[in-house]
């Protein structure tokens, strides 16, 4: 067998194994999410789906008629021009920091982050559903990892009280404890206790040898002053070091921000390989963020933003009060993590956990109605918690908000219904 052959059957193999196990991802077809109602993607504020970017992006470019296309050489080379000074600038006063950092994504801030900054002697604790990028920057890292149960500030004391026993440079303050978290999660759509995490971890490190980092990819643009996020919304900007801003989601853009002090910017800058040897963002790039920025300071930023919140609560309202409801709940096809009224701030993402085959057959069935939704399955999520992933954006209208709702409780009444039948075969 040649080389070239042997590659093509190892690489048969692997996707054959993949496919096996379910783990094949297959992109959508070309033109197959037309016409689709859209609650899968993460565009949270409609402004990329309505125009309103595109058209204060073109308001951006018109300020700058000889901009240079294309990104040229890295941030140690001419890829660092004054625009982009500018905008880390105007990002960083935004959001009350010291400075800014500009990356391409999320995924590669947050590895940086956690395979640069954290020392041999120094411990990550980690809420065990950080995002993915967090994880394979800890496993670049040389620290050591543990993660504390989902929210759980009791688990959190007792790891806490644990390191501080095993750790005697902890305990003496000589090495840091990075304690990493999300703003809103990104698969459970629940909200991080941010304000009782950090009294809770300085009570058990009292010497301040504590860096708070915290992903707010999913709170970009819709909570805060100007959507500056969940962080800036508690008052919090001092007790977080480091802070993960990306542009992808309700921004309707792309690329990410780290807002850290200066030095924290300046030994990224020098230690990041991901910076040295990679392409600065081109202009345009840049433009759309700031493009992005611009609305979320307008009052038609804070509209969207009250919009996501009206729809979140119709949505929950909806489910609650249908008359499949009281049913469905209790028949362990479906289940649906509801808010407490009380609560003043929630997420857009909405998981309809449906194990044992039924993630993917809710998704394909509302698929096929043309609302488009995410499946998620293992090793994304346990097996036991495979779902369909909801994102409620600021442009749906109650009908099609609705028109979901039935959607989903009426698939749940007829998977009672086939169950009931085979159950008599």
């Amino acid at each position: 067998m040649s080389k070239p052959d042997a590659l093509q059957h190892n690489l048969q193999l692997i996707l054959k194994d993949r496919q096996w196990k379910g783990w094949q991802l297959e992109p959508p077809a070309p033109g197959s999410l037309t016409d689709m109602v859209d609650f899968g993607s993460n565009d949270t504020l409609s402004l990329s789906s309505s125009g309103l970017l595109g058209k204060e992006f073109l308001n951006e470019l018109g300020k700058y008629p000889n901009f240079i296309l294309g990104g040229r050489a890295s941030r140690w080379g001419e890829g660092s021009t004054d625009y982009l000074f500018q905008l880390e600038q105007h990002i960083a006063q935004l959001h009350k920091a010291d400075s800014a950092l500009f990356f391409n994504t999320g995924y590669e801030a947050n590895v940086a982050i956690f395979s640069t900054l954290p020392q041999p002697h120094d411990v990550v604790l980690y809420d065990s559903l950080v995002h993915a990028s967090i994880r394979e920057g800890m496993y670049r890292g040389r620290a050591t990892a543990l993660p504390f149960a989902h929210n759980d500030l009791s688990n959190l004391r007792q790891r806490l009280e644990a390191i501080k026993h095993q750790y005697e440079r902890v305990r003496t303050g000589l090495a840091l404890v990075f304690v990493a978290l999300e703003s809103f999660y990104s698969m459970d759509g629940d909200v991080a206790p941010l304000e009782a995490i950090v009294r809770e971890v300085k009570e058990q490190l009292p010497i301040g040898n504590v860096v708070f980092v915290i992903d707010e990819a999913h709170s970009t643009g819709l909570v805060g002053p100007q959507g500056s996020g969940l962080v800036s919304y508690l008052g919090l900007e001092k007790d977080f070091s480091i802070r993960v801003h990306t542009f992808g989601k309700a921004h309707g853009a792309s690329g990410a921000v780290v807002l850290s002090s200066r030095e924290c910017k300046q030994v990224l800058l020098s230690c990041v390989r991901g910076l040295i040897f990679s392409t600065a963002p081109t202009f345009t790039t840049l433009a759309a963020v700031k493009a992005g920025y611009s609305i979320l300071a307008s009052i038609e930023g804070e509209r969207r933003r009250d919009l996501v919140q009206s729809n979140i609560t119709l949505f929950y309202n909806a489910v609650s009060k249908h008359a499949a409801w009281p049913s469905c709940q209790h028949l362990g096809i479906i289940t649906i993590p509801m808010k407490p009224a009380s609560d003043t701030l929630k997420s857009p993402i909405i998981p309809i956990i449906a194990p044992q085959g039924g993630a993917a057959a809710l998704g394909q069935f509302l698929n096929n109605a043309k609302f488009r939704v995410l499946a998620v399955h293992f090793p994304v999520v346990p097996k036991d918690k495979e779902r369909v992933r909801i994102n409620l954006h600021a442009d749906h209208t109650s009908d099609q908000i609705l028109s979901l709702v039935d959607l989903i409780l009426s698939w749940t009444q007829s998977r009672r219904k086939a169950r009931a039948s085979l159950s008599h075969l």
